[in-house]
């Protein structure tokens, strides 16, 4: 009996064609120059925009950040252009629904991983909260016994405690520093693993010459 990997036998593939198999790790794309925009979760402060301004001060400088209300967002406008990418987050718990509800158009490009900002239990008198606002990636580091009000964002979670709507919050540093709240508990920084979505076209972008906005395949066949 062989032990050696091979291809699945041929299946249905929803798309104009069934994309190539990819036996072993390698650069899915050579460069990232193509890129003019990177979109995410916002508002400004989450850890998704942390990681896309890190990733794009590695792979595409010059492009601009695009920050939504949600992952699902951010995959929606990307959806739309092929001179774009999105910034998802392993621990998003319905990733794999963005994944697989945009699979005809956007594919996983990039992966890395980087530290989250601290991450802290926190209200607006320091005592422990009774009602607590998370969004839902980060929610098992509450208790059991508070009860769960869910946000679009850690920095919406902070938010939605200085509004009243929650008497703490599961948030960032950077987050409570801007909105004066105080630390319960810190879990510290956390390793994290970041996803770079965009269109299936962006294989061989790098050699395209396509102004923003317009196809990849402006220049070449496909």
């Amino acid at each position: 009996m062989s032990n050696s990997w091979s291809e699945p036998l041929e299946a249905p593939y929803p798309g104009t064609e069934r994309p190539p198999y990819i036996p072993q790790l390698e650069d899915v794309v050579a460069s990232f120059a193509w890129v003019h925009q990177v979109h995410t979760l916002g508002p400004s402060g989450t850890n998704c925009e942390r990681a896309g301004l890190h990733w794009r001060s590695r792979k595409c400088p010059s492009a601009q950040i695009r920050l939504h209300g949600s992952i699902e967002e951010a995959a929606e406008a990307v959806a739309l252009r092929e001179d774009a990418v999105f910034v998802g987050v392993a621990a998003y718990p319905h990733l794999h629904s963005v994944i697989y509800g945009h699979i005809q158009l956007l594919r996983i490009l990039d992966v890395f991983i980087a530290n989250t900002d601290e991450m802290v239990l926190a209200s607006r008198t320091g005592a422990m909260p009774e009602v607590c606002a998370t969004h839902p990636a980060p929610e098992r580091l509450l208790p059991s016994e508070i009860t769960r009000h869910f946000s679009s964002s850690n920095v919406a979670a902070a938010e939605d405690c200085i509004k009243g709507l929650a008497d703490g919050c599961i948030t960032t540093r950077r987050a409570i520093d801007r909105f004066d709240l105080k630390i319960v508990r810190s879990f510290g920084s956390v390793p994290m693993a970041f996803t770079i979505h965009g269109p299936h076209a962006a294989g061989g972008a790098d050699q395209a010459t396509c102004a923003p906005g317009q196809a990849l395949s402006c220049n070449r066949s496909v």
